[in-house]
């Protein structure tokens, strides 16, 4: 069976968010989600999407935004980590930011996950104008600074 599962998350890094209006490179790749292939074949990624929910003043209840867009192949048992930020070298993460997944991405963007409200990393398979959820799992606002959420159920804790 095919399965892909969001399986742990670091959305709220330690340390400060900004030096002045600059954001450091690690810091920025501090925050990040793994998914994992849990089941047992290879897992095509082509049209999967990594979202998450986005605030603004035109939706201040979330509307889901996304990420990330994947493809290649994802072989069972494999880790993706999705960083915040531009690609920095392996050798500039913290070791908790490099161990535990088998690929790094990059986001290429400023922060992504929030630590002031909810928020819910999602893959989904984007087919024929549809979107159909592959899974979702949920945090709850202001998680511990410096803290790895681990999936417990549908919730990251």
């Amino acid at each position: 069976m095919k399965q892909l599962l969001i399986i742990q998350a670091k959305p709220n890094p330690s340390g400060k968010d900004r030096l002045g209006n600059v954001v450091p490179s690690s810091q920025l790749a501090g925050e990040w989600v793994d998914f994992k292939n849990s089941g047992d074949e290879d897992y095509p990624l082509q049209n999967i999407r990594l979202h998450h929910i986005a605030y603004t003043a035109q939706y201040p209840n979330g509307v889901w935004e996304e990420v990330m867009i994947f493809r290649g192949v994802l072989g069972v048992s494999r880790v993706i980590r999705v960083h915040s930020g531009g690609e920095i070298p392996l050798e500039n993460l913290y070791q908790v930011d490099r161990s535990g997944a088998d690929y790094h991405l990059f986001t290429g963007g400023n922060y992504i996950w929030n630590n002031n409200r909810p928020d819910s990393p999602r893959l989904v398979l984007q087919q024929n104008n549809q979107t159909h959820e592959l899974d979702r799992a949920s945090y709850s606002a202001y998680p511990p600074e410096g803290r790895v959420l681990k999936r417990v159920g549908n919730n990251l804790l």
